[in-house]
């Protein structure tokens, strides 16, 4: 595959995006909106990668911190971290898939059952991953690690997304948060 450099952004240091261009050219990713195992197979990669990322990471115990490792036309890459009671709020991901890999500490995700009333949960530690498709709905949580560190892949990349409560009716939608504002609201 044939990257156009012009549909490409990272916020990393011009000399990092230079390798991580490199390294996602390796890939040799399909073009198109990607599946549940490629995404998987990006993150995967990427974590097996740490000198990728380890010095951009953020520890920041007030605000759940995260880094735009990558993005192009098909999907985005992005670097997590994670301090004790920080969580994600349940949320979609606007009609993207996704994946992720924590490569350090412990991360819980609660998520919407296929009845789209309960609940169910699973534990990720570090080498842990996870994947799902564009319904998911979930709140991934701290658990443990100073700081716990997750890569995250979605395709396509993330336009935003649907914040939900949990009532006793079930999950109801509160606010959709597009990437923009999203952005904005964090810098």
């Amino acid at each position: 595959m044939s990257l156009n450099v012009e549909t490409i952004l990272s916020e990393a240091p011009a000399t990092r995006a230079a390798e991580l261009r490199t390294f996602f050219e390796s890939l040799k990713l399909p073009e198109g909106r990607l599946d549940a195992r490629t995404l998987v197979r990006i993150t995967d990669a990427v974590a097996a990668r740490a000198d990728l990322f380890e010095d951009l990471l953020v520890d920041d115990e007030v605000n759940r911190w995260w880094f735009q490792l990558w993005v192009t036309e098909s999907y985005e890459v992005r670097l997590l971290t994670w301090e004790r009671e920080q969580s994600s709020d349940w949320h979609d991901h606007g009609g993207s898939s996704g994946a992720f890999t924590v490569t350090a500490g412990a991360l819980y995700e609660a998520y919407r059952a296929e009845d789209h009333f309960s609940v169910r949960d699973h534990h990720y530690v570090a080498g842990d991953n996870g994947s799902f498709g564009p319904e998911h709905v979930h709140d991934m949580i701290y658990e443990a690690g100073k700081p716990a560190v997750s890569i995250h892949a979605y395709s396509p990349p993330l336009s935003g997304l649907t914040v939900y409560d949990r009532t006793r009716f079930g999950f109801v939608a509160r606010d959709f948060v597009n990437e923009e504002r999203r952005a904005e609201e964090l810098s």
